[in-house]
Order: C-alpha cells, then structure tokens, then sequence
C-alpha cells in the first residue's frame, strides 16, 4: 500500500537539492537474490508486511526503495508522499497498544492542536523506521554500514527540524523515555532551544484530563524518578554509544544533568498540554469544568 499519512525523507539527501541515486532493483517484499548475505533476513511470515523486508534487496531506507520505485505521490491527488523534514518524531515501539496508526494519530492531532505549526497538513515528519536503513550490515564494495551512516546523522536533523514531537504512552509512564534513543533526542531538542510536543492517544488525553481534575499531585509527581542511566536500547552498541554522547555534552554528571531537564521539561510541556486540552472542550462545548490549579 501506500506510506502511511505524515511525509518523510531519507537523512542521507536531508541537506541535499537532488534526490538520491537509485537503488539498482525495483521495490519488492521478498527478495532471494544472490548477494545478500551480508543482511539480516526477516522471518517469513512477517515478509509481506515488513519495511525492513522491502529492503532487503539494497540495505537502504524504506523510502530511498519507495522512491526507486516510482512511490512517491498519491495516484488520485497527485500529493506528495515525500518532503523536506520539519518534525522529528520520538517514539518507542516497545509497549502494549503501541501501533503505527496510534502513532500517526497522535502525532497528526498535536500538530493540528499546536498554533505555532503554521501548516499541519504540510509537516514533513521524521520517522526513523521509514527514513533509516533499518539493515545493519557493511554493503560490500562500498565497506559502508547505512544505517551507521543514518543513525550518526540524527543531531544534524533535529538541528534541521522546527520541533520534536515526543510520543509519550502511556501517559502516566512513557514507554518512550525508558529508551536511551529517546531520551538523547529529547536532549538534542532542547539544547538547540526546539519546541518540544507531546503527542497523546484518546486514552491519554482522557487520563490527562482525568488527572488534571482529580489528581493533580500525581501529576505534579510524574517524571521525577527518570533515571536516563538506567535507560535501554535494542542494541547494546547503540547504549554504549548515546551513553558516550550524553557525557561529551553534559559532562561527567551529564546523566543526573539530563534526568532533570527531561523532568522538568516533560512537566512544563505537559502543563501546557493540559491547558489546550482543557481550553479546547471548553471551546467544543463539553461543559468540563476547568482545574483549579491550572
């Protein structure tokens, strides 16, 4: 089918004018050429529905094997699939509940709640499961690693994007800010002064409201027991790795450093969610009561 709703492009052409060279084969679910051994085959029977799967056959993002293959607009309105990124999405997959369509949703609804986004509709997002080669073997004749090329790449988007837009499910214990991945973007975020969002799900924008009015204490508790040293990742190469970026930034107490300014910045930004959250049923007629403490 076609990519999901949100425009991505790959980081490897992110400051670039023209598009990336093709990939040598066209776009196919299922690749049993000769040749690459050096990637990582995905398990059969997730094949048919697998991005990575897709990739099989070049080792590079989803979307640069989208763009080779002429996928790139919308074949009733012509609309563009693909764009010039302005938002960096920082997410988990690692939770019950947490789906692309529930991300996507989230994601979709804080950019068109935001006033400082101008065009919601026309907001480029990075996703990196779309825009990153998800394959992490050397590419023979080139003795380079894609998705070492990709993942090295990430501070120069989020220099390069308008704002962060953090996916924090569930709300009362983000899956996100477990990951180490998540907590270094949120970091890269703020030190460049980025607007950070948080998208939330239906269930987590009626918790919110629900704790706004009911259990504000909680509220005011969440996010003070982060401990960023504790945090994990798929790959063990990847944690040594962001744990040594945390300290070349932030110093030797770089990781206590971090854990308060997530803490805080989650709370203020949550705070100011709530806000709009409450403003919005007002204006929708809901007849909510506003908080007292807000």
């Amino acid at each position: 089918g076609r990519c999901p709703p949100g425009h991505i492009y790959p980081v490897r052409v992110l400051l670039s004018d023209s598009p990336p060279p093709p990939p040598p084969l066209p776009l196919t679910f299922r690749s049993t050429r000769a040749g690459t051994d050096h990637l990582t085959t995905p398990p059969a029977a997730s094949q048919l529905h697998s991005g990575k799967a897709c990739t099989l056959h070049t080792g590079t993002s989803f979307v640069e094997a989208c763009m080779a293959a002429g996928l790139t607009h919308d074949p009733d309105t012509g609309e563009p699939y693909f764009g010039r990124m302005d938002t960096f999405v920082s997410y988990t997959w690692r939770g019950e509940g947490i789906t692309l369509a529930n991300l996507v949703a989230a994601v979709e609804a804080v950019l068109v709640a935001d006033p400082n986004v101008p065009d919601p509709a026309a907001a480029a997002c990075f996703v990196d499961v779309f825009v990153c080669a998800q394959h992490r073997g050397v590419q023979p004749g080139s003795s380079t690693c894609p998705n070492a090329t990709d993942v090295g790449k990430f501070e120069e988007v989020v220099e390069a994007c308008a704002r962060l837009v953090l996916y924090a499910t569930p709300l009362t214990q983000p899956k996100a800010l477990s990951r180490v991945w998540c907590l270094f973007e949120l970091m890269s975020a703020v030190k460049r002064d980025r607007p950070v969002l948080i998208a939330l799900g239906a269930e987590d924008r009626a918790e919110l409201r629900r704790l706004l009015l009911e259990d504000f204490d909680r509220l005011k508790a969440m996010f003070t027991t982060i401990k960023s040293e504790n945090a994990e990742a798929t790959m063990a190469a990847d944690r040594d790795m962001i744990f040594g970026w945390i300290e070349r930034d932030l110093g030797a107490g770089g990781f206590r450093e971090l854990d308060q300014m997530v803490a805080d910045g989650m709370r203020g930004w949550l705070a100011t969610t709530a806000m709009a959250l409450v403003e919005a049923e007002e204006e929708a007629g809901g007849g909510a009561a506003s908080s007292p403490h807000v």
